[in-house]
């Protein structure tokens, strides 16, 4: 039987078609699979293994367990262990000036989450390291270290040159990374939450947000859902300590989000969110943020990281 060359080409097209087809399918299957592994080795999948096993409860319930065991006894800003993912790391402390050697630095310990659940959001090699390098660096000034680009290089295992790359690709979207190099020019506005949430207040989607400063949507929704919890706490009575203990974060994070506030209280943008900030901030201060803030005393409110700034 004569079988055409258009039929014989078809027949390859539809085929190659299909075994690509199955070939992505394949590859998102083996992604999700992973991302499914990883997830069952955390610390909480292993406690709710062992609370399934000592009191043969349901799964559901024994996850609620873990839930609540973290609020009571890890919530407290700064007496948290290392969860999955982070580690301890040596760096120089913010005190230290600019011109003293590094020998003759003061240091401190920080926790740095090295991974992430956010980090498997993004597939890009290059995004993902940019992604860690700011975190890595908010997280240890936080905590009242400073990295350098050295650190940054031995934490990702890369070259420096690598690390100032990925700086300078950074500030050309107006994030600045606080370095130990560059720590005295950047205020929270300029970092990585600074960022998203001034692109928020100015009227971007999440979605919107995310993609233009290369960052996870979990990311940039949990940056925005703490700066709406922090604002709303300290506007209707919290300290900073109080706010820091409902949220889970520490009073250096809240300061920041303060800060961002006060730089962006007089905008249009905050006229604009104003009734979103009030929605998101309400709905965790009835569900939880105010009996968890309530368990402590009206603490005194700390001055702000920055100058001038004041409690909203």
């Amino acid at each position: 039987m004569f079988v055409s060359q258009r039929t014989i080409w078809h027949h390859v097209v539809v085929t190659n078609t299909k075994h690509n087809n199955t070939m992505k399918n394949t590859t998102t299957d083996q992604l999700a699979e992973q991302a499914r592994r990883l997830a069952a080795k955390t610390q909480d999948q292993r406690m709710i293994n062992e609370v399934v096993v000592g009191t043969r409860i349901s799964p559901w319930e024994a996850k609620i367990v873990v839930e609540v065991l973290r609020e009571v006894y890890f919530d407290t800003p700064g007496n948290a262990p290392l969860r999955h993912g982070q580690i301890l790391y040596t760096c120089v402390k913010t005190e230290a000036g600019a011109g003293v050697a590094l020998k003759d630095c003061p240091m401190t310990s920080v926790a740095l989450s090295l991974i992430d659940p956010a980090d498997r959001d993004l597939k890009d090699a290059g995004t993902l390291r940019q992604f860690r390098i700011g975190r890595l660096c908010e997280e240890a000034r936080e905590q009242d270290g400073l990295l350098t680009q050295e650190d940054l290089a031995q934490l990702l295992c890369c070259d420096a040159r690598t690390i100032r790359r990925d700086i300078a690709t950074l500030k050309k979207l107006d994030i600045h990374i606080p370095t130990r190099g560059q720590q005295k020019d950047i205020g929270p506005t300029l970092t990585h939450k600074g960022v998203a949430i001034r692109l928020w207040l100015e009227g971007k989607e999440p979605q919107e947000v995310a993609r233009h400063i290369n960052h996870s949507l979990r990311a940039v929704e949990r940056y925005l859902n703490h700066f709406a919890r922090a604002v709303y706490c300290t506007g209707h009575g919290f300290g900073v300590l109080q706010t820091a203990f409902a949220l889970g974060v520490s009073l250096a994070s809240v300061h920041a989000y303060l800060d961002i506030h006060h730089e962006h209280k007089n905008s249009a943008g905050i006229r604009l969110r104003l009734a979103e900030l009030e929605a998101i901030g309400q709905a965790h201060h009835e569900s939880g943020d105010a009996k968890k803030g309530a368990l402590l005393p009206n603490a005194k409110p700390l001055k702000s990281l920055k100058k001038g700034a004041k409690q909203s």
